[in-house]
């Protein structure tokens, strides 16, 4: 998969970091066009903005912590 950043669409590869310069009316825009999207994650730090692809293995994992939770919570008749 290619990297594509256009005002329409961002498509990061798996595991792709890419580290923008803008500011937070910039990273305002994007979450904008990004929406509830899960990928590309985004950041802010002062004057950058970090778009991130996370591996397809991350999800697995969070799914899995996200079970265990849940199974918790319900032993503990908390759900």
């Amino acid at each position: 998969m290619n990297t594509v950043i256009t005002p329409e669409r961002i498509e990061l590869p798996p595991g792709a970091v890419l580290k923008l310069l803008g500011n937070w009316q910039d990273y305002q825009r994007l979450l904008l066009q990004l929406g509830d999207r899960a990928v590309p994650r985004i950041k802010y730090r002062h004057n950058e903005i970090f778009l991130m692809a996370p591996l397809p293995g991350h999800g697995k994992k969070a799914s899995l912590v996200a079970l265990v939770v849940i199974t918790l919570l319900d032993h503990l008749n908390r759900v």
